[in-house]
């Protein structure tokens, strides 16, 4: 009679398939298309891919760049159609018409999106009117809409007041999208919580320390918070950008009142890479769980 060992052996050799399955997918998972801020230094402009369920399915943001590393990565957008755009400047939505573009040439059929961003103020178009400009009749790439596939567009412009609600703006089939207002000084801009069969990410955007109240709350027990950080704590950057971004001392409280379970720092700047080790200090004050900083190209599971 064959031994224990040996029979395990013999499993092994006849049915190894059954020793090797493949890892169960993370609920989501986020892949870093750009990790960079407004200036060129070798990253790409802030720019996301989320996949749900092992699929990607949304676009967070599209900065220059992010067409680059979509074909780097030889990314699959056939099942894309959702894009969620924080605020309007260039560094956030320049390759917006750049990805419609390269989702077009690989689709084997129609294409409907749904774009959702913040409404209009000041110099800032509502993103309906930004979409309307970039790819609708009469818009700088109108011939976008028939080239490869047909493309068709809805666009909901989100509310921008600090008072307004949260809201819910996707709900399908387990993936939900809610938003809320942020502030990122004079450009309208909101922040984003993509939740899948009870796993949550959360994208800040660019945003100053005024709107952490809706931040917190918006993130509360997520499982990961993409904290953009593009300043040193004061007087570590000029002046002016306080009233733009949020500093590394106040993110950490930030995380640690949400309850949030891990933390990744994006929208970098070079003087930020170059304190790391003062920024992680200045977070772990108030924070103790995981922390880490965002390269382009980078994946990010969440979730089991």
């Amino acid at each position: 009679m064959k031994t224990l060992t040996a029979l395990a052996a013999t499993v092994v050799v006849l049915f190894p398939s059954c020793l090797r399955a493949a890892p169960a997918k993370p609920a989501l998972e986020v892949v870093v298309l750009g990790s960079g801020g407004p200036r060129a230094f070798g990253r790409a402009g802030s720019s996301y891919i989320v996949l749900a369920g092992g699929i990607p399915r949304i676009l967070v943001d599209a900065g220059p760049g992010a067409f680059l590393r979509i074909g780097e990565l030889d990314l699959d957008l056939e099942k894309v159609d959702t894009v969620l755009l924080t605020h309007l400047h260039i560094d956030h939505s320049g390759d917006l018409a750049a990805f419609f573009n390269a989702r077009g040439l690989t689709s084997d059929g129609p294409i409907a999106y749904r774009v959702f961003g913040p409404d209009g103020a000041g110099l800032f178009p509502k993103t309906s009117r930004f979409v309307n400009l970039l790819v609708g009749e009469g818009g700088a790439f109108a011939y976008q809409t028939t080239f490869g596939a047909r493309e068709s567009f809805t666009v909901r412009d989100l509310a921008i007041r600090l008072d307004s609600a949260r809201t819910k703006i996707v709900d399908e089939d387990g993936l939900v999208v809610e938003e809320i207002a942020t502030h990122h000084g004079d450009c309208p801009s909101v922040a984003y919580r993509i939740s899948y069969h009870g796993v949550a990410v959360v994208f800040s955007g660019d945003m100053d320390a005024s709107a952490l109240p809706n931040l917190v709350r918006l993130a509360e027990n997520a499982d990961l918070l993409i904290f953009n950080c593009a300043v040193l704590d004061p007087p570590g950057s000029p002046s002016q950008l306080y009233e733009l971004h949020t500093p590394p001392r106040k993110i950490g409280e930030a995380a640690h009142a949400s309850g949030t379970k891990s933390l990744l720092l994006s929208h970098l700047a070079p003087d930020v890479e170059g304190e790391e080790a003062a920024v992680r200090k200045s977070i772990r004050a108030s924070y103790a769980g995981p922390l880490a900083f965002a390269s382009d190209k980078l994946r990010v599971p969440v979730g089991k």
